[in-house]
């Protein structure tokens, strides 16, 4: 798999923890993919995943075949089913162009969302994308934006071992230093492990908390490749736009002591 597939697409390492997710609490309606989501998994995949799991999926709705001509040779599946599947009633893809299909065209290195868009989502799903923007504090506004209260925001990025993939590979205390200062409800903070060979290689997941990775974060992660996934939830009192200090500072005794 070269480094353009998987750039923006659900392999098993992000899809187990939207399953799980979805099992803590169903998904409803109206979800957002930050790119256009390619499934890298086969029907009887899937539904080993959901069993795994121990979810049940909407039987009603049947799943499709890809649309691109190397992903339906391998026997993947399309994604909008899929998130039918667990409960979305519509599903939208947001792009910097319609070059992919996109049907929400925006910028995310700018906060300016439109306001037909502002509070519209119950979720917005990132499978690799805020890596590739440069401005990360906008694209996390933008988010903010988009989703209503009470919506959950996933987000699967990579954390170690991806070379030149795009602008950052993000820090789990990133995400949870700025879900924290902007008091958005931490649902999960997983790391995720696997081979290079990331469609075929089993992922193994591990939770995280601050300081959990002190022992081995210089140095002695080892081989393969490192993801963070994580799942907040937007709740009333949830800013976008507060910056945070790293937590590690912050846990310092008198670090903001000015005297």
């Amino acid at each position: 798999m070269d480094k353009k597939e998987c750039a923006m697409g659900f392999i098993r390492a992000n899809m187990l923890p939207i399953l799980r997710e979805a099992k803590r609490r169903r998904f409803s309606g109206k979800l957002l993919l930050l790119g256009q989501g390619d499934m890298y998994f086969t029907q009887s995949q899937l539904m080993q995943m959901a069993e795994l799991v121990g979810i049940e999926l909407d039987k009603s709705i049947l799943l499709v075949d890809a649309s691109k001509p190397e992903f339906k040779a391998k026997g993947y599946i399309e994604a909008r089913e899929v998130f039918l599947k667990l409960g979305f009633s519509e599903v939208d893809a947001l792009d910097y162009s319609k070059f992919e299909g996109a049907n929400v065209v925006h910028d995310l290195n700018s906060a300016d969302v439109p306001q037909q868009f502002i509070g519209r989502y119950d979720a917005v799903f990132d499978h690799g994308t805020l890596e590739h923007v440069f401005h990360l504090p906008n694209a996390l506004q933008s988010i903010f934006k988009f989703l209503k209260v009470g919506g959950r925001l996933v987000i699967g990025t990579p954390g170690n071992g991806y070379f030149d993939h795009g602008f950052y590979q993000l820090q789990p205390t990133l995400l949870h230093d700025y879900y924290s200062v902007n008091q958005w409800e931490i649902n999960s903070i997983r790391i995720v492990h696997v081979g290079v060979n990331q469609e075929n290689d089993p992922p193994f997941f591990t939770d995280y908390y601050p300081g959990s990775f002190n022992s081995i974060g210089y140095g002695g992660m080892g081989g393969g490749l490192y993801a963070v996934v994580s799942v907040a939830t937007k709740v009333a009192e949830t800013t976008g736009d507060k910056i945070p200090y790293q937590g590690y500072y912050e846990r310092l005794s008198g670090w903001r002591d000015d005297s």
